[in-house]
């Protein structure tokens, strides 16, 4: 249970602490929603008991936890530290419970968090039963012999009866998946789009993230599920169709300054071309290894639109695969002007086409660790950096400067 329990921590508190490593200035923290159900409470936990030692205990030894003096989760205020007290505790003591009494609790109803991180007003472990039963009789006694044990706290705990569980919001998602489907291959590469479907646990929203719909189709699904509330968002551009372009070439194909700005286009098929980024990351936090980030992605005619050396930036359509290289589409994709020293005759993009070619027999994924334009001897230096074991494979290559 308590690695589900971590699981579950670090994702309703990311959204909490987005903005710490954010340069875009804070906005007003959105108030989360809640819904009229809650109201509906079937027992009330009481708090019987002034000795809370026990949870005492417990929350300081929460206070000390790695991931929330790790700074994992932004700057550590009070509210965070009852947050993410009320998560390792509380939430801990009812998913136990709920585990012993109903093994899988799908389609008994709903659980979820709220915290103050988040917009909540207060903290809280939250409980919705869909008829409940003497099962949900059981979790309110097991629950309250806690409290009166002073282990854990009456008032983070609600337990109301709700009108549906996850599976019927499962359910529903399946309706609307079905109902998007010929929308969606009705697409001319319906391999292309990106779309994602869910509802939120707490309000019953239908959330729909697409880059294809068109306002037509989008009020079709509104009068179709005209029952609940449906949140459409677009994500990124909307989807080329055939006759428009989805590959943006620059004004001034040349420049003089040179940038790691974008990623390396290093092979292009009809279908498919390989990216890799064009800085590298240190994972380890020596300083002395370095990869890149790597992935190929589905592009119609990709050795018609792009070309080998080219630097580019690319908005992919939905999930990115996470193997490596990783493995996704692509759906538009940016072309940078390619860098070009005063005086020398060759562009940053020809000698990494010349580099690629001298390399073909290598088939391992390299990164472009530094290229570096000699004008006195009028040639070009280009470092490969490869993994194919535990240390990292540096190569040189050696480019003329001419056409």
């Amino acid at each position: 249970m308590k690695k589900i329990v971590l699981v579950l921590i670090l994702g309703t508190l990311l959204v909490g602490c987005r903005d710490e490593v954010s340069s875009v200035p804070e906005e007003p923290k959105k108030q989360e929603q809640t819904s009229e159900q809650e109201k509906n409470v079937f027992v009330e936990l009481e708090q019987t008991t002034d000795d809370t030692t026990i949870r005492d205990a417990a929350y300081e030894k929460v206070l000390h936890d790695k991931t929330l003096t790790g700074g994992y989760l932004g700057k550590v205020t009070p509210e965070l530290k009852e947050d993410y007290g009320v998560q390792s505790i509380e939430f801990y003591a009812v998913t136990d419970a709920i585990q012993s009494i109903y093994g899988n609790f799908y389609e008994y109803g709903i659980l979820y968090l709220k915290n103050q991180e988040s917009g909540a007003k207060e903290s809280g472990v939250w409980v919705g039963i869909k008829n409940p039963d003497d099962k949900a009789e059981e979790l309110a006694r097991r629950l309250q012999k806690q409290v009166d044990e002073g282990k854990i706290l009456a008032k983070y705990i609600h337990l109301f009866e709700s009108e549906y569980s996850d599976q019927d919001n499962q359910d529903l998602m399946y309706e609307v998946s079905k109902a998007i489907k010929p929308m969606k291959d009705a697409m001319p590469e319906p391999e292309r789009v990106a779309l994602s479907i869910s509802v939120d646990t707490i309000t019953r929203t239908i959330e729909i993230g697409h880059d294809f719909l068109t306002d037509e189709q989008i009020e079709k699904l509104r009068e179709k599920f005209s029952d609940h509330e449906m949140d459409f968002t677009q994500e990124g551009r909307m989807l080329p169709l055939p006759e428009e372009p989805d590959v943006e070439y620059p004004e001034e194909p040349v420049s003089h300054k040179q940038t790691k700005e974008g990623s390396w286009v290093m092979e292009v098929s009809e279908d498919s071309m390989l990216i890799v980024g064009s800085k590298a990351y240190d994972f380890s936090g020596t300083g002395e290894q370095e990869h890149y980030d790597a992935t190929y992605y589905s592009f119609p005619k990709a050795n018609v639109k792009l070309k080998v050396g080219q630097r580019v930036i690319v908005e992919a359509s939905g999930p990115i695969a996470e193997s490596y290289p990783g493995q996704g589409s692509a759906k538009f994709v940016t072309v940078l002007p390619a860098y070009q020293p005063k005086g020398a005759d060759l562009t940053e993009e020809e000698v990494v086409r010349k580099a690629i070619e001298q390399r073909k027999e290598n088939s391992h994924v390299e990164g472009i660790h530094k290229i570096t334009y000699n004008k006195e001897i009028d040639e070009w230096i280009l470092t490969f950096v490869g993994s194919m074991g535990p240390e990292p494979v540096v190569t040189d290559i050696t480019i003329a400067d001419q056409k």
